[in-house]
């Protein structure tokens, strides 16, 4: 599977958006489809159902007008409805509680890692139907700065860094309170988080005072020349914790609650891979053999163990659409030297290889 790389220039926010639509409308257009299918198949929303929605979703991001204005410009440059996008951008909340959680990360201490570098890995598993959407997005802001994000067309962000050494994974949680869009979506959390932190106090600042309608587990990574930081924040509309690394300076997060909301969880019992997946992504690194590298993590994320529902997943011929998924991408980000690397697709089949960010072309299959 080939990864699309988009470079944003422009200084306003609807030139950005309407350029992103213009140039990838047919990975815009495959996002559209599958959550029209998935958003029917998991929680027997139709076509108006979906728009009324995004209405409520684009009256919550009013305080954010440049993100409105973005979204809706992508949509038009792509030929697709405002409303339907927005309501895509919050898909999270919108499948809440209706299917499967996903994803298994992976972060390390300076303490723990060769080199004393600050890292950051994930294996992103969701719907198969998706692997046609996703793009590698880097955003040159005016002040000098940039920002890189893996996300699906259509979305403004997902996964990714930015030139202050932030970086964010996610890792999707389900309690009991979840439920409705009053709250603020999680993607336009990492969006905010990416373009608008410097540190990781703004970051926890504004993932700990944020309003949710659903659980996710926003992992951040920082680094400066002092150090660095990698820390799980779990959220909730019932309320917020941070998991730090363990004592010997990794942390792994996979779908169940870690911190108190843990008696809140609704999927954790139905799914616990889960607890097999974090199991076995903990097990060679609590092995103490040595300084963790980029390349012991892409180990860890090419596990098979409990296959299908393995750390390396491979369950696309899932009986229920709804519940179909596979690893898309597996992302390996070094936050101390701003490098991102990136195998397209399962990591037991396709290779890691550097890829540009706002850094700068890398390359090389590593």
């Amino acid at each position: 599977m080939s990864l699309p790389v988009h470079r944003s220039h422009e200084r306003s926010a609807a030139d950005r958006g309407f350029a992103f639509g213009r140039a990838h409308a047919e990975r815009v257009e495959n996002t559209v489809g599958a959550y029209r299918r998935l958003f029917r198949a998991a929680c027997d929303l139709g076509a108006g159902d979906v728009r009324s929605a995004g209405a409520q979703v684009r009256e919550t991001l009013g305080r954010w007008p440049d993100l409105v204005e973005e979204i809706a410009a992508l949509a038009d440059g792509a030929g697709q409805d405002e409303l339907e996008l927005m309501a895509i951008n919050a898909r999270t909340e919108l499948l809440a509680g209706a299917r499967r959680p996903e994803c298994t990360f992976v972060g390390g201490l300076p303490r723990a890692t060769a080199g004393g570098r600050v890292l950051m890995a994930q294996n992103w598993d969701w719907h198969p139907d998706l692997a046609r959407s996703l793009v590698l997005w880097t955003v040159s802001e005016p002040s000098g700065g940039w920002f890189t994000t893996l996300t699906e067309a259509g979305i403004l962000a997902k996964i990714g860094l930015n030139s202050r050494r932030l970086g964010c994974c996610l890792n999707l949680l389900g309690s009991v309170d979840d439920g409705g869009l009053h709250g603020v979506p999680v993607h336009i959390l990492l969006r905010l988080l990416l373009q608008r932190c410097d540190t990781l106090t703004d970051a926890l600042r504004l993932l700990l005072t944020a309003r949710v309608a659903a659980s996710s587990s926003i992992d951040v990574g920082y680094a400066d020349e002092s150090g660095g930081a990698v820390v799980a924040v779990e959220l909730s509309p019932a309320g917020s914790h941070l998991v730090w690394p363990e004592p010997a300076g990794w942390l792994v997060h996979t779908n169940h609650f870690l911190g108190t909301a843990a008696a809140r969880d609704r999927l954790a019992a139905e799914w616990p891979d889960t607890f097999v997946r974090w199991s076995d992504a903990r097990e060679p690194l609590a092995g103490g053999t040595g300084p963790l590298t980029a390349e012991d993590l892409q180990g860890v994320l090419r596990s098979h163990f409990n296959r299908p529902l393995s750390v390396c997943c491979h369950d696309a011929d899932h009986p229920d659409y709804a519940d179909r998924q596979q690893t898309l991408a597996s992302v390996v980000i070094d936050l101390t030297d701003l490098r991102l690397t990136i195998a397209p697709g399962p990591p037991c089949e396709a290779p890691y290889a550097d890829v540009e960010t706002g850094a700068g072309a890398l390359s090389g299959q590593r």
